[in-house]
């Protein structure tokens, strides 16, 4: 910290900038520091991106060195790599937290030993234990207090920088690596003012690694001379000695406690050596030990990090207002502590409370106050010392009155916010009137003061009832003073993830800090919540220093991009009298508007003078934004404008509006200066229109009064009604939702208590229900009925569950329609019956209308006609057109569609047998991605501006869907699943199967991940079902046969017509209890009678209890939804994050998480218990199995019994068993977790994973990964003069997998939906280890629409990016039996073609076939598109060359030429972009590993080379027979004809596409596949399967190209897929295919 009186000048005062702590750091390390090792971790991964960054700039050091980074696969290896750097004498970083540091952990004790001077330098955040927090806590720092890092932790972003220069000095001096900290998030990510440290000021004090320096101890002086290099080279070919040797009991005790004289206790004085010198350069002073008012206070507060910010703050409040001597004390220094100068500092003080950020429960004390105990009892000891040396020289002598009462408070855990009340508390508990409460937590509440519901009421006096000392465990403050200073301006904004939040409030901040030169702080309210979740960020500026480092719960402006913002907020807490509110509105209607805020919200804002505004970015944002992806992240930019129009700021710094604009424009260019003018540009006029187009409400009459209500009230969740009651317990959602998730629902999500089931963290199934995803949404899919083709992509690819498809009887649908009317209270007469001839009736209507038929208004017909022919008299009639106008009001407006799949082609086969399709949306987890609707050909989807009518309409079709059945398994398409037999993805028409997921999630807007998961839930609740079904009706035969079973035996052997003897057995056991056992052993016993064996009638009678149980957990379990289809085991990473943020759990499985490396390994000891508890079910079931066959016998299957495990389970046995799965992304899985995932691949353990390859680290906001492309941008691959990107090329997973040769591994995408579930499938089934690798798009860090997951994982397949790929160890024995490249596009070329449309010069459309390359695919992502380059089509010449011609030539040709792909531009006209060499190699790269693939699995492996001559042979001889036949035919006719040309041309013709036609070369025994095309609903999944056979006509339509073309298997599949039963298979052409037999048989009903 700066002296306050300093008259001196400085040399390097160091320049003024606003940043936050990561970049503070970084604007020294990279002038100082040679290298870094680093691996992203939350909070501290913008360090290690600034460092990669300015790496890939080419930027040069202070030495005149290029910087260097390498990102290994996790911190254990980054801290490796560190140390090896080091070792070699370069200066060397790294950048860590949380468990990153504990990972490392055992690599900093060998860095201490090994004397490597670097600097750590650590965003502290909380170590995950009950849970993962990304936030906030001193665990990290103080679990290396033992590893002999020195430590020091700065409390803001000046101390950031300062201490990342003197840490490394000492390190240096000391050759003691250094651990500097900053408090995650809160000083991290909080930007703020600051004195950069000039690069001139880093050189002359740190001077370069490779300096001769003098030797700053004699010990060195005895190791190295009178000098030494700066950074030691340990490492060094040219001087060698090993280090890291082996010592035993001889030498390595020694080795230890050397390192204390000679090294470790020379630190403290290098350190005031360090900080002196620093001091005079630059006029920063700074101590081991700060104080702050200290020297005359009565009262301290002691603490470290950005907490002492604000206690400063509160101690001149305290002494201004209530005249307390309150001062603060700075733990700068941690290691070595600095005991000595604590003694003197707190002597003779009234009262010390020692605030920590991190919790030991089992510890005597928590560390920092453990140690300052220590420290003032030395003093003590030294005063009880009359005669001789004292003990502790260094330290203060304490006598009576000097030692002051410690008090110890724990705060802020996980970034818990910390308001001046609670420092406040922390004051008062100290006073004489205090509480003087030894230990206590601040911030939080163990108990209310006054209870959220009756049922919170009940529950908190449980819990005092049972720990009355619970009210004594947290403090509260008197008050919340109000600190910020004079002249401020203090802004909350309220908006969703993604919508330019942060970015909108950064520009902001830097716009008042350049423009005003304001003392500014800015910071997010960060939480774990993906895209599209409410966020909150708060801003202050200030003339002078802001010394408040918490939320803002005194703001003068509010801004809400976020017009929903009253739905889950109260977006006016804390504004102040006469401040400005500005909120987001479609509506130019100022009244309407006025009128939609809650009655509180009007009140509060005419009773407090508030200001309120409107506009509406988004329209500015869309008709300004020339790039669609941005317009939500651009809509923030206007509010940047309309905070200057809104705010008193401007009038308050005389700004006019040129100047204003100018500093905005300034702050543009350096943030979205690199990415081109126009984006400049774009931002620029959004921010004016901002500016301009803002409105204020100035009539805002009430016509009520009506207070701001405490508790917003809150319904039952319409989801959650549709779950069962349970007990009460940990499981039970219900009680889940009392205690917790209605806090949530009603904004008070923070007032949750800490009681004992957040004390274990867990979360009932299904909890995502909770939620509401509406008003994240400004459009919504309408259904289009008539439209509608039944294809399925819409309900496949939904990330959300949120459009299901369901196909009903229309009988279903009256059925519903009527039990609906009449269990709401209107019994029907007539409608039952007569709803029979209105289902006639509609049936005749739609035969007349076919496929365009709209079902409502043929309903309303039909409705209508049958009224007409009613008989009834007058009254009677009323009556049954009252009830159907109760039906209409049902089911009359509920949109179905008739489709060939279930309405019309079944018609044909069966009269009155088509069901009614309908896709209806889920209007409580759609989120709006419209990936619907882009997948969607026919228009059956469009994307709908959403209104509070569209909404009604939403809910009320939804809760009719809830009622409908579930799709009869005769509609689901599906013949047989276990077989892979059908339409698959037909299997989520079944509303259990599709409900698989939950959802009510924090994942991003359209996320790539959470569609494969949910397909593959679904795919595991599919399989399940019916075995689950299978296994309940065999157990209730079971029970009901051992049941019979035992009193027939108990019937056979025992007299109960003897009153006295059973009067005489209950005597015998009147203190005991009696169980039946013992009594039929009595009544045996006293009638003389041989008696019952116990042993038997105990084993059956337990067995029979056991066999209920089992059916009851099946059934019903604790949950009342019966036994989890499955479990999972998911990593740290994006899943985990947006799937078990608190308290919404989208999974009705049970579901953990333990870290991010772990999940494989966790999965296996997971899966050892699973089989524990389901070998105990399977036991009961064989035992009693064996008791109905002739009865169990211990000495023959005791043995058996006792060690019964999963190994010995049967297939039937263990396809019951939920599967154990371990989830994770590539980071996890690739990188970090890769030794894991290994070891499980290779066990004999069954254990399934899922790896959700995006290829970017999505969780930590997009780095470099193994699975990632060469030239992929990233935030630690950056691209700039020395980098172009990532520059190894991408591990393959896939095939790791496969060289373990055990497990079954599948790489898959969405791209081929039929492929993904039919590798599920066979994964899930195999009793091996399964590796699923799925290519799952990451809207924001690909750079994609939030609607192009789909679309974007087509193209990664097209173009050899992500091919499909199996290997099946039960399918043979060689590679090329066990692999399969089957689903990939055009698999002997090298890249297939597609069709690019563009408009020539004279604007008519063409087409060109062009060759779908890598860069054709990543052309269309941000994530390379630094690697392309429109070109002027002035500048096109011969040169140019297209990229697939280019990487065939050798590298001699090659030269002077220059490689571009064809694009099209804004007006669709042709455009050539150039293509980097970087984006070359990749291209070349993903076309050779094709190859290789192709090399491995060969395309043409159909059958031996036996088998392909004898196939050859019997063609020729048809097509011989064939033509000699047909010549003969044609000279009986009178036309010459040779046997050449007729061989000629039956060699050359083209396979007949006719219908029925059969092949010239088939001969009389093969009849190839035909189409009935006019019936064909271009579906296009035949040609998916195999578009060289098949291929669409003019219309559209599919017709067979050639019958030879593929497989029979391709044509069944084919058959099997069609929509509408068009494909005829006919018969095999070759004979010998594999599995023939069940081909045909499979064929059958097509035929």
């Amino acid at each position: 910290m700066a002296d306050k009186k300093q008259s001196k000048t400085f040399k390097y005062p160091g320049i003024r900038m606003a940043m936050d702590g990561n970049s503070a750091v970084i604007m020294c390390e990279r002038e100082s520091s040679d290298a870094a090792g680093a691996y992203p971790i939350t909070p501290s991964t913008q360090m290690g991106e600034y460092w990669a960054e300015e790496a890939a700039k080419g930027h040069i050091n202070t030495a005149g060195r290029p910087l260097i980074f390498v990102e290994p696969e996790g911190e254990h290896a980054a801290a490796a790599v560190t140390a090896g750097m080091s070792m070699t004498g370069l200066r060397a970083s790294n950048f860590s937290s949380a468990q990153g540091i504990a990972y490392m952990h055992e690599s900093l004790y060998a860095a201490v030993g090994k004397r490597l001077p670097y600097v750590l330098n650590i965003g502290c955040r909380a170590i995950t234990k009950a849970s993962l927090n990304v936030h906030c806590g001193h665990d990290d720092y103080h679990c290396i207090d033992d590893t002999g890092f020195l430590q020091v932790m700065a409390k803001n972003a000046q101390e950031a920088a300062d201490l990342n220069l003197i840490g490394r000095r000492i390190a240096e001096l000391s050759l003691t690596p250094a651990a500097v900290a900053q408090d995650g998030f809160l000083t991290t990510h909080l930007i703020e003012p600051l004195n950069v440290p000039e690069r001139e000021l880093i050189a002359e004090y740190l001077g370069h690694p490779e300096d001769i320096i003098e030797c700053p101890t004699p010990a060195q002086r005895m190791l190295y001379g009178e000098t030494r290099r700066r950074v030691p080279e340990l490492w060094d070919v040219d001087n060698p000695v090993l280090a890291g040797p082996v010592q035993n009991q001889d030498a390595y005790m020694q080795s230890v406690v050397a390192q204390r004289p000679y090294f470790f206790d020379h630190i403290r004085g290098l350190s005031e050596q360090a900080m002196d010198e620093f001091y005079e350069l630059t006029g920063r002073r700074y101590h081991r030990v700060s104080a702050y008012r200290a020297e005359n206070a009565d009262y301290i507060i002691l603490g470290q990090g950005s907490m002492i910010v604000q206690a400063e703050a509160v101690a001149d409040y305290l002494r201004d207002k209530r005249k307390l001597k309150v001062g603060v004390v700075n733990m700068t220094m941690y290691r070595p502590f600095p005991g000595d100068l604590l003694g003197k500092l707190l002597k003779g003080k009234k009262g010390v409370a020692v605030l920590e950020r991190t919790d030991q429960p089992l510890a005597e004390d928590l560390p920092l106050i453990r140690e300052i105990r220590t420290a003032l009892n030395k003093c003590m000891e030294n005063a009880n010392v009359s005669n001789g040396e004292i003990p502790y020289p260094d330290y203060e002598r304490y006598g009576k009155g000097d030692m002051p009462r410690l008090y110890s408070a724990c705060y802020g855990l996980g970034s818990r916010d910390l308001q001046p009340e609670a420092l406040v508390a922390a004051v008062e508990n100290m006073l004489p009137d205090g509480a003087h409460k030894p230990f206590y937590y601040l911030s939080v509440d163990f108990i209310h003061e006054k209870a959220a519901n009756p049922t919170q009421e009940i529950h908190q006096q449980n819990l005092l009832h049972i720990y009355p000392h619970l009210k004594d465990l947290a403090l509260r403050g008197s008050e919340n003073p109000d600190l910020r200073p004079e002249g401020s301006t203090t802004v909350r904004i309220h908006s969703v993830g993604g919508w330019g939040a942060i970015t909108t409030g950064k520009n902001l901040a830097m716009t008042l800090f350049d423009l005003l030169d304001f003392d500014i702080k800015a910071n997010p309210k960060y939480g774990s919540e993906k895209k599209g979740q409410p966020t909150t960020y708060y801003l202050s500026a200030a003339p002078e220093p802001i010394r408040l480092n918490c939320e803002y719960h005194y703001v003068d402006v509010v801004m809400s991009p976020d017009p929903h913002v009253f739905s889950h907020s109260n977006p006016l807490g804390g504004l102040t009298k006469g401040g400005s509110f500005v909120i987001q509105s479609e509506t130019g209607d100022a009244a309407a508007l006025w009128e939609s805020f809650p009655e509180y919200a009007r009140r509060y804002i005419v009773d407090n003078d508030i200001h309120v505004y409107y506009l509406d970015g988004f329209k500015i944002a869309r008709e300004e934004a020339t790039n669609p992806e941005l317009q939500f992240r651009m809509q923030g930019n206007a509010f940047q404008g309309a905070f200057f129009a809104a705010s008193p700021l401007m009038e308050r710094a005389n700004l006019d509006e040129e100047g204003l604009f100018n500093a905005i424009d300034k702050q543009l260019r350096s943030k979205f200066g690199a990415k081109g003018e126009r984006i400049v540009q774009d931002n620029l006029r959004v921010v004016r229109r901002g500016y301009d187009e803002i409105h204020e409400i100035t009539d805002k009459s009430l016509e009520s009064k009506a207070a701001a209500p405490v508790i917003k009230n809150v319904d039952l969740p319409v989801m959650l009604k549709q779950l069962p009651e349970a007990n009460g317990g940990i499981s039970d959602v219900h009680r889940f939702w009392e205690q917790t998730g209605s806090f949530y629902a009603s904004g008070q999500g923070e007032e949750n208590l800490a009681d004992p089931y957040i004390a274990l963290s867990l979360m009932p199934a299904s909890t995502g229900v909770f939620r509401d995803m509406t008003s994240i949404r400004f459009d919504y899919p309408q259904f289009i009925p008539q439209n509608c083709t039944a294809c399925g992509d819409c309900y496949s690819v939904c990330p959300d569950s949120a459009i299901p498809g369901l196909v009903n009887d229309i009988g279903d649908v009256f059925a519903t329609a009527i039990n609906s009317i009449e269990t709401g209270g209107q019994p029907t007469l007539y409608l039952r019956r007569s709803v029979r001839d209105v289902e006639k009736k509609l049936r005749t209507l739609i035969d007349s209308a076919g496929e365009s038929a709209q079902v409502s208004r043929l309903l309303n017909q039909a409705v209508q006609s049958t009224l007409a022919d009613s008989t009834l008299d007058e009254n009677n009639r009323q009556q049954m057109e009252q009830e159907f106008g109760w039906l209409m009001d049902t089911v009359g407006d509920f949109n179905f569609a008739i489709t060939k799949p279930y309405y019309l082609t079944r018609e044909k086969k069966n009269r009155n047998s088509g069901g009614l399709f309908s896709v209806t949306i889920n209007p409580y987890t759609c989120k709006g991605c419209m990936e619907c609707v882009d997948v969607c050909e026919d228009d059956a989807l469009v994307a709908t501006p959403q209104t509070g009518e569209a909404i009604d309409k939403l809910r009320k079709d939804w809760k009719f869907w809830l009622k409908l059945p579930t799709t009869k398994p005769d509609f689901i398409r599906i013949s047989d699943l276990d077989e892979k037999i059908g339409a698959l993805e037909t299997l989520l028409l079944d509303k259990n199967n599709f409900d698989a997921m939950s959802c009510g999630d924090g994942a991003c807007v359209g996320c790539g991940e959470k569609s494969v998961i949910r397909l593959f839930t679904s795919t595991v609740t599919a399989l399940m079902q019916p075995r689950v079904k299978a296994q309940v009706e065999k157990l209730g035969r079971l029970i009901e046969q051992l049941d019979t079973h035992i009193h027939l035996k108990l019937a056979e052997s025992i007299h109960l017509d003897d009153d006295s003897a059973i009067r005489k057995a209950i005597d015998e056991h009147r203190d005991t209890d009696l169980d039946l056992a013992d009594l039929f052993s009595s009544l045996n016993r006293n009638n003389g009678v041989e008696p019952i064996d116990t042993e038997w009638l105990h084993r059956n009678t337990v067995l029979l209890k056991q066999l209920r149980q089992l059916k009851w957990k099946y059934e019903q379990g604790a949950t009342g939804r019966g036994r989890a289809a499955m479990g999972i085991l998911n990593a740290t990473g994006c899943t985990s994050v947006w799937g078990s943020t608190w308290p919404f759990n989208p999974y009705p499985f049970p579901w953990a998480n333990h870290l991010f490396q772990d999940s494989p390994s966790l999965a296996l000891g997971t899966f050892q218990g699973h089989m524990v508890k389901m070998a105990a079910g399977f036991k009961a079931i064989r035992m009693a199995e064996l008791e109905l066959n002739g009865g169990y016998n211990e000495a023959e299957q005791g043995e058996f019994f006792r060690y019964f495990d999963w190994t010995r389970f049967s297939d039937e046995e263990w396809l019951l068993c939920p599967p154990v799965v371990a989830i994770g992304g590539d980071g996890a899985m690739y990188d970090i977790g890769f030794q894991n995932l290994s070891r499980a691949l290779i066990s004999d353990m069954p254990v399934k994973v899922m790896v959700l390859d995006t290829q970017v680290y999505s969780n930590t906001g997009g780095q470099a990964c193994t699975s990632g492309y060469t030239g992929q941008v990233s935030d630690m691959a950056g691209f700039g003069k020395a980098w172009q990107g990532k520059s190894e090329i991408r591990k393959e997973i896939a095939l790791i997998g496969m060289a373990h040769r055990n497990a079954y591994v599948l790489q898959a995408s969405t791209a081929n939906i039929t492929h993904m579930l039919e590798g599920f499938i066979d994964g899930l089934n195999s009793r091996r280890p399964a590796l699923f690798n799925c290519y799952t798009p990451c809207q924001p860090e690909h750079g994609i629409a939030d609607d192009a997951s789909m679309a974007q994982s087509k193209l990664a397949l097209e173009s050899r990016a992500y091919p499909l790929f199996k290997f099946d160890p039960d399918a043979g024995i060689t590679f090329d039996q066990c692999c399969s490249l089957e689903g990939n596009p055009a698999m002997d070329e090298d890249w297939p073609v597609y069709p690019l449309k563009y408009q020539d010069e004279i604007g008519s459309e063409q087409t060109m076939e062009l060759p779908m390359t890598f860069a054709d695919f990543a052309v269309t992502e941000a994530r390379f598109r630094k690697h392309f380059k429109q070109a002027p089509r002035g500048s096109w010449n011969e040169k140019m060359v297209p990229l697939h011609e280019f990487i065939d030539m050798d590298a001699g040709e090659r030269e002077d030429h220059y490689p571009y792909i064809w694009g099209t531009d804004s007006k669709n006209r042709l455009t050539r972009i150039m293509v980097s060499e970087t984006l070359v190699r990749t291209t070349v790269d993903r076309r050779d590993f094709w190859r290789q693939l192709k090399s491995l699995v060969p395309i043409d492996k159909v059958a031996d080379m036996d088998q392909v001559t004898r196939q050859v042979r019997a063609e020729l001889a048809q097509q011989l027979t064939s033509n000699l036949l047909s010549m003969i035919l044609k000279e009986e006719a009178g036309v010459p004809a040779s046997i050449e040309a007729a061989v000629a041309t039956a060699a050359t013709a083209p396979a007949e596409a006719a219908p029925g036609a059969e092949s010239s070369a088939a001969g009389a025994d093969f009849e190839p596949v035909w189409i009935d095309t006019p019936e064909c609903d271009g579906c296009e999944e035949c040609i998916k399967i195999n578009p060289k056979m098949f291929k669409f006509n003019a219309d559209k339509q599919v017709v067979v190209v050639d019958p030879k073309a593929g497989t029979f298997q391709d044509i069944v599949r084919s058959a099997e897929k069609c929509t509408v039963s068009c494909i005829h298979p006919g018969t095999p052409w070759n004979p010998n295919e594999k599995d023939l037999d069940k081909l045909i048989k499979r064929a059958e009903p097509f035929q």
